[in-house]
């Protein structure tokens, strides 16, 4: 009988490294989903859901998302198995978010209290939540197996299965946000305008490459979970 093909150990200081960085990074996106919460709750009763996004986007939201570009990095050198094509995609989409327009257009198309709650608040909100969950289950997912612990089964279940309703809740939000910021990107430069539309373009048959290969990760895991 053919034995199994292990992976090679991770060197000493590579796991201290990536149990480090996936630890930090769940404690921020943990920090970023309890807030939102809290500040949900809190200013929901009064219709002031606007507030929260300057509340939330900086600099707790930009630092903590700004972070996943070392991901990039990870999977170029080696350091993890993550392809670097879907890895790039995943960060590139969400810094276009964050720092092309959340930042330069968030208080025309969210965060103004004074019009009241915009399509812009719930799709922020809609990224914060899709985006949130779905980062405290991976990196607490990465954080407990690269430390060489057993991830319990109901984590597994949560991280192979949850995307099938985030990932959807994040894209349309995504995509609601980049087609609200194309009046004042016109605005800004007509350019700016023409390039938030092929993003948009883009986002369909992106979004499509992301989710299969995610429902393809999933069958491998849950094939060898039954298996094991």
């Amino acid at each position: 009988m053919a034995s199994k093909k292990s992976s090679p150990p991770i060197p000493p200081t590579t796991r201290f490294y990536l149990t480090l960085y996936n630890t930090l990074s769940f404690g921020l996106w943990a920090t970023c989903t309890l807030r939102t919460a809290f500040l949900i709750a809190s200013l929901a009763p009064a219709n002031e859901l606007s507030l929260i996004f300057e509340k939330i986007h900086s600099p707790l939201l930009t630092t903590t998302q700004s972070l996943a570009i070392l991901e990039i990095i990870h999977s170029l050198i080696g350091l993890v198995r993550a392809p670097v094509t879907t890895t790039a995609m995943q960060v590139a989409s969400r810094l276009l978010l964050v720092w092309g327009v959340m930042y330069p257009f968030g208080g025309k198309i969210i965060g103004n209290v004074s019009e009241g709650t915009k399509v812009g608040d719930y799709a922020f909100l809609g990224c914060l939540a899709a985006w949130g969950v779905t980062e405290c289950i991976r990196y607490g997912f990465f954080a407990i197996q690269v430390s060489g612990l057993k991830v319990p089964a109901w984590w597994i279940w949560l991280r192979y299965n949850t995307f099938y309703v985030l990932y959807p809740l994040g894209i349309a939000s995504e995509c609601t946000l980049v087609y609200q910021a194309l009046s004042p990107a016109a605005e800004m430069n007509p350019l700016y305008w023409w390039f938030f539309a092929i993003v948009l373009g883009i986002y369909v048959p992106g979004s499509y490459i992301l989710y299969t290969h995610m429902i393809a990760q999933r069958r491998k895991v849950m094939k060898k979970t039954r298996t094991e």
